[in-house]
């Protein structure tokens, strides 16, 4: 898989709900490019979050927290930087 997608869906998280993650966050509903109807719910990482849109072009990219790999997706223009691809 190419690990590109598109943003059909998202909500700003304002609430504490996880005291290590950073407020405000995006939970966003992510289609995968190879076949639309795979969708995954997800954060979307290096960008403001007022600047998410539906149909919003994002790749993903991988968090290793402890043993686990979280797949979590940066907008198109931004990806490459930082953490894990």
């Amino acid at each position: 898989m190419s690990g590109r997608g598109t943003i059909a869906s998202f909500t700003i998280n304002h609430q504490p709900w996880y005291p290590l993650m950073p407020l405000p966050y995006v939970v966003a509903l992510v289609e995968i490019e190879e076949d639309p109807r795979v969708r995954l719910v997800t954060n979307i990482v290096g960008c403001d979050p007022g600047e998410v849109r539906i149909g919003m072009s994002v790749n993903v990219e991988f968090e290793q927290v402890e043993d686990v790999y979280l797949p979590l997706f940066r907008p198109h223009s931004q990806s490459g930087k930082g953490r894990h691809e």
